[in-house]
C-alpha cells in the first residue's frame, strides 16, 4: 500500500532535480521539439572555449524545469573540467530587479562559490568594488561611509566579498523593493563604466584563476532572472518596463562579464532577443499532452506518455506505482489533461489529490479527490483571470498563436494562462485548459450560459 505521506513530499513541485537524479529524472526532448538543453548549453559553451567568453539564454514558462536542465549542464560542464558558479537571483532580491543587482549578485557568488573551492580572488579587486560601492555614497542601513571603510579595510582578504553584501545590509536593501533598487542603481550610474570595469576586473581575475587551477574555463550561471516582473512604477510614478531595461537597453552590461555566462529569460520578453544577443535563445516549452489545432496527435500521445513517466519515476523511488495510487489508476489520465502539459502543474494537482485522500481517510486517490484537485487548481487560475484578458485570450485559442504586438499577452503569458509547444516544426499556442474551462472565459465567449 502506497505511504500517502511518502507520495505528497515526492511531488513537491518547487524542487528542481540534481544533476545527478537519474532516478526521478526523465529525458523530456523528445516531447519538446528535441530540445536537449543541458546538452546544447553545454556543447555551446565548450564550442566558444577558446575565445574564454560566451553569453546565453534560456526562456521558458515559470516552474517548466529551467533549473533542473541547468543542474544537468552545469555537471555536464563539470566534468567537461569548467568551474562553474550557479546562483538564483529571485532567491536573492525581489521580483522587481535591475541589472545592477544581477551583477552585484554575480560578482559575490563568483568570489564566495570561488572561495569555497579554494580559489581566491585577488583582495585588491574585491576591495575595488566595495569601495566603489561606498564611494557612490550606497550607505547601508544605518552606517555611514566612513565607518563602513573602516570596516572593509580591516577584512580586506582574499574572499571578502563574499559576505560583504551581508556585512554592510546590501543583501537585505536587495530585498527591498523597487524604490530601493532604483536609488542603488541611479548612484551607481553615476559612473557606470567605473562600476562595470569594477565587476570586468573580479571577474577577469576569478576567470585567470580558475584557468591556472588547470580548469578549462569559468561559467557562471544566473537563474532566476526569468522570475523578473513585467514592470514597476518609482516615486515619480514613471512605469519602467523592467525585461525590457535587463535584457534590452542593458544588455550589453549583462554581456560584459568576461566569461561563459547563462542567464534564463521571461517568456515575457517582447523582443526578439536573438537580434539584439547574437544567437538563439534556449527555449523550454511545455508538453503537449492534448489535440492541438493542425497538429499531429502523435505529439500529444507521446506527451502523455513521458509524463506517465514522470509520475511513475516518483512513486518508483517509494515503492508505489500508478496502479497502487490511483483508484481507478485512469485518474492520472484526467490529471495529465488539465496540466496542459506544464509539469509543475502536474505535480501541484497530484499533492493536492494526495491531501484531498488523505482528508477522508482513504488509502487511495479516487475521483472525489481528483475533481477537488482539479476544482481547487482552477480556482487559483481563475483568479488571474482579469477582464482586458479575455479578447486576447479569445484570439489565441481562434489562431493558435501569439497576437503580433500584443501587450496583454506578456501578461497572460507571464501569469502562465496560456501555454507554448514545440512540435516537429511547429509552435503552437493554446489556452491552459483550467483557464478555457473557467466560467469567466467560457461566458465570454458565450454570452447565453448561466
Amino acid at each position: 500500500m502506497a505511504d500517502l505521506i511518502e507520495i505528497y513530499n515526492a511531488f513537491d513541485a518547487d524542487e528542481p532535480l540534481p544533476a545527478n537524479d537519474d532516478a526521478r529524472y526523465v529525458d523530456l526532448s523528445p516531447v519538446r521539439g528535441n530540445s536537449n538543453i543541458a546538452r546544447r548549453l553545454a556543447q555551446k559553451i565548450m564550442n566558444e572555449s577558446a575565445r574564454g567568453e560566451s553569453h546565453h539564454l534560456l526562456m521558458g514558462h515559470t516552474k517548466c524545469g529551467k533549473t533542473t536542465e541547468l543542474n544537468r549542464a552545469a555537471l555536464l560542464l563539470e566534468q567537461a573540467k569548467y568551474a562553474t558558479v550557479f546562483f538564483d537571483v529571485a532567491e536573492m532580491a525581489t521580483r522587481t530587479f535591475e541589472y545592477t543587482t544581477v551583477l552585484l549578485l554575480l560578482a559575490g557568488q563568483v568570489v564566495e562559490q570561488l572561495n569555497n573551492r579554494g580559489i581566491k580572488i585577488k583582495a585588491q579587486n574585491a576591495q575595488k568594488l566595495a569601495e566603489f560601492l561606498l564611494e557612490k555614497e550606497i550607505k547601508i542601513g544605518k552606517e555611514g561611509s566612513i565607518e563602513a571603510v573602516a570596516k572593509l579595510e580591516a577584512e580586506a582578504v582574499p574572499g571578502f566579498l563574499a559576505t560583504i553584501l551581508g556585512k554592510l545590509g546590501l543583501g537585505f536593501e536587495l530585498k527591498g523593493g523597487f524604490q530601493r533598487s532604483r536609488e542603488i542603481t541611479v548612484k551607481i550610474e553615476r559612473d557606470t563604466s567605473g562600476f562595470i570595469n569594477s565587476i570586468r576586473e573580479l571577474v577577469e581575475d576569478a576567470k585567470e584563476k580558475v584557468l591556472e587551477e588547470g580548469f578549462e574555463g569559468l561559467v557562471i550561471i544566473c537563474d532566476g532572472c526569468d522570475k523578473l516582473a513585467l514592470n514597476a512604477t518609482d516615486e515619480q510614478n514613471k512605469n519602467h518596463d523592467l525585461q525590457k531595461a535587463l535584457f534590452v537597453d542593458h544588455e550589453s552590461d549583462l554581456r560584459s562579464v568576461p566569461c561563459h555566462l547563462i542567464y534564463t529569460v521571461p517568456l515575457s520578453v517582447s523582443v526578439n532577443l536573438g537580434d539584439i544577443w547574437g544567437q538563439t535563445t534556449e527555449f523550454v516549452p511545455a508538453i503537449p499532452v492534448n489535440k492541438l489545432q493542425g497538429i499531429d496527435e502523435a505529439h500529444s500521445t507521446d506527451g502523455r506518455e513521458s509524463l506517465r513517466q514522470v509520475v511513475a519515476k516518483r512513486l518508483k523511488q517509494h515503492d508505489a506505482s500508478i496502479d497502487q495510487l490511483f483508484e481507478p489508476p485512469n485518474l492520472i489520465e484526467r490529471l495529465i489533461d488539465v496540466s496542459g502539459g506544464h509539469i509543475s502543474d502536474l505535480l501541484l494537482l497530484i499533492r493536492e489529490a494526495v491531501i484531498e485522500a488523505q482528508t477522508e481517510g482513504a488509502k487511495k486517490i479516487q475521483q472525489t479527490h481528483v475533481n477537488r484537485s482539479i476544482r481547487n487548481r482552477a480556482r487559483e487560475y481563475t483568479s488571474l483571470i482579469e477582464s482586458p484578458y479575455l479578447q486576447t485570450l479569445s484570439v489565441v485559442d481562434q489562431f493558435k498563436a501569439p497576437p503580433a504586438n500584443d501587450s496583454i499577452y506578456r501578461e497572460i503569458i507571464s501569469k502562465r494562462l496560456v501555454l507554448e509547444y514545440i512540435c516537429g516544426n511547429d509552435r503552437p499556442v493554446d489556452l491552459h485548459p483550467l483557464v478555457a474551462a473557467s466560467d469567466a472565459y467560457r461566458r465570454f465567449r458565450n454570452p447565453q450560459i448561466t
